[in-house]
């Protein structure tokens, strides 16, 4: 596989994500991931060469709060660390924007996710935790905004804490 580079996807091209959401999702999260893929505020895909082979999708949830909607990798280019990859991006696309807190979900048996999320330090979110702006990783407020549904756990990683410097890498751009 040629080396792997990220590319936000605008306007007309987020089209190009559909095939890659329809071999990864099935029901109502197919549903969901093509729907935000129209409506989400950042769509970033990751190239292989000059062909897309997975895509992650982005929002600011609130003044320094981010939140991975979507990570999605065709099927056989899956395992060959993309979708590590898309999540790094993600990361250090928030961390430049100086997001404190980063939200994510995943199906609760869903254990190829859940591994990539904890392998970057993410851990389960407490329903009952202290609130995000209390120190904790309490989404209050947020979780109608990401729309957590049944059979889902909540994911959250605390970024930028005070005093640390941020290093912001070029953006490229397919649109």
């Amino acid at each position: 596989m040629s080396p792997l580079f990220a590319v936000d996807l605008l306007g007309n091209r987020r089209e190009l994500a559909v095939p890659i959401l329809i071999d990864s999702f099935v029901g109502i999260y197919r549903w969901h991931a093509k729907r935000t893929l129209r409506r989400i505020s950042l769509v970033r895909g990751a190239m292989a060469g000059d062909q897309l082979v997975g895509v992650s999708m982005l929002e600011d949830l609130a003044p320094g709060v981010g939140y991975v909607y979507y990570i999605a990798v065709r099927r056989e280019h899956r395992k060959l660390h993309v979708g590590t990859f898309l999540l790094d991006d993600a990361l250090d696309r928030f961390r430049s924007q100086r997001a404190e807190i980063v939200y994510a979900a995943s199906e609760e048996d869903n254990a190829a996710s859940l591994a990539l999320f904890r392998s970057r330090g993410f851990r389960i979110v407490e329903r009952d935790e202290r609130g995000y702006r209390e120190g904790g990783l309490g989404a209050w407020g947020l979780r109608s905004k990401m729309m957590v549904v049944s059979g889902e756990v909540l994911l959250g990683l605390r970024i930028n804490p005070p005093g640390t410097s941020v290093q912001i890498s070029p953006q490229r751009t397919l649109g």
